[in-house]
């Protein structure tokens, strides 16, 4: 074999790391040109690694040695990093891992054109940040699956968790080390200062008796939950939103969020405060009008736009989240400054655009895979002023090429690090229509 052909699987190489990618894995290349991932690695470090996946375009290698360390390279702060597939990212110093992804955003919008000057903002909390962890059942025990594997790593703490997360977790394990857990599929702990909650995951395959209801309910009792909502195949049982059955993520100026057991909430509560500010700020200076809010949620920006004046139309599909942001209004006092809307976002927005509505500004914050189908119609409704959230940088920059197509102009955009040690960000894109 010549220096030029690409290495196959089994094969160990030295390389020189040059890049962090998107996701948190050492970037190289080998000799023969070919781009190689290699988790573990960090920029600027000479290892050694053996190839266990190529592909024509790229190939990924497991990390055997660190001949040359990165000055930024840290003892990553849990015992089972490596073997944990929660976090990519703790080998790396926290300031290095906030530029990194600052730099994934940037390299992703780069192809749109000149950017904004981008604001980074850190995690208020670099560790203890995460107040709802969703925990995989195997027999195993409770944990977090391992690296590209189904294979459950047992935890009984974690360092990223909340203590009122962490409180939790030893008597979980140490209950379900005591029952049948071949129908559990997860067991998610949200966590806050007055209590904290559980959903408890269960496959079909067994009949939901009320013997075992009191069953799930008791070991999570014993464990120190307040409350337990139990979701089969899907379906999560009814649940009275009331301040008890709830964990309070968001508290200022007489206004209160609050987040319910089995629905969607920004895990980390503090970098959401942070990222509530920058919508708020981005809508304060956009013309006055109501506000068009894809993918609502519970009421995330929602509450807090309408608290600020703001007419809010909110669109979301989820039943829960809805009933949520629904409820909330309702307490808040807001009610009359939200209109909520079920439905899925594309179809609802094509429907607006048919009825010839009209809004100052319009907020979207979609799932991973960006809002590809919406895009078409957000355009044809024109509103003066878009504010993109997105965890997802590639997505972004697919969606926001559209918008720029349409006659839009990228105004500011901020990198929020809503998960420090892992490989994922949040970014926040304002885009303006003369």
């Amino acid at each position: 074999m010549t220096l030029q052909d690409p290495a196959q699987p089994g094969q160990e190489m030295t390389l020189t790391v040059e890049d962090l990618a998107s996701g948190g894995d050492g970037l190289a290349h080998e000799a023969s040109g070919r781009v190689v991932f290699v988790p573990g690695a960090l920029p600027g470090e000479k290892v050694r690694a053996r190839l266990v996946e190529a592909k024509r375009d790229f190939g990924r290698a497991e990390l055997l040695v660190v001949d040359e360390a990165s000055p930024q390279r840290v003892e990553p702060a849990c015992p089972l990093f490596g073997e944990c597939g929660g976090c990519q990212m703790q080998h790396l110093e926290y300031e290095a891992q906030v530029q990194a992804k600052a730099g994934w955003v940037s390299r992703a919008l780069a192809r749109l054109g000149d950017l904004p000057p981008l604001k980074s903002v850190p995690s208020p909390q670099v560790w203890g940040w995460r107040h709802r962890v969703r925990l995989s059942v195997g027999p195993e025990g409770l944990g977090f699956l391992a690296a590209a594997s189904q294979r459950v790593v047992p935890v009984t703490s974690c360092p990223v968790a909340a203590p009122e997360v962490n409180r939790l977790l030893p008597g979980l394990a140490q209950g379900l080390a005591q029952m049948d857990t071949s129908h559990l599929t997860y067991l998610e702990v949200l966590g806050g200062e007055e209590r904290s909650l559980v959903t408890v995951g269960l496959d079909r395959g067994r009949p939901l008796s009320n013997r075992w209801r009191g069953e799930l309910r008791r070991l999570c009792r014993g464990a120190g939950a307040a409350a337990t909502r139990l979701e089969q195949a899907g379906r999560v049982e009814p649940w009275e939103r009331t301040a008890e059955n709830g964990v309070d993520y968001w508290r200022e100026e007489g206004l209160t969020l609050s987040a319910y057991p089995g629905e969607f909430v920004q895990a980390n509560f503090g970098a959401n405060r942070e990222l509530i500010g920058l919508v708020r700020r981005a809508a304060a200076g956009a013309s006055e009008g109501g506000a068009l809010e894809l993918y609502a949620g519970g009421g995330n920006f929602t509450l807090p736009l309408a608290h600020d004046g703001r007419a809010v139309l909110a669109v979301e599909g989820d039943p829960e989240s809805y009933a949520s942001a629904k409820a909330l209004a309702r307490r808040e006092g807001l009610a009359a400054k939200v209109e909520l809307m079920a439905g899925e976002a594309a179809t609802a927005t094509a429907k607006l655009v048919a009825q010839k509505r009209g809004f100052a500004m319009a907020l979207l914050d979609p799932p991973r895979s960006g809002a590809k189908g919406v895009m078409p119609a957000l355009a044809a409704l024109a509103p003066k002023r878009i504010i993109y959230i997105s965890c997802h940088p590639a997505a972004l920059a697919r969606d926001a090429a559209v918008l720029l197509e349409a006659g839009y102009a990228m105004q500011s955009l901020a990198v929020v690090d809503m998960f420090p040690h892992t490989g994922h960000t949040e970014a926040l894109l304002v885009l303006d229509r003369p």
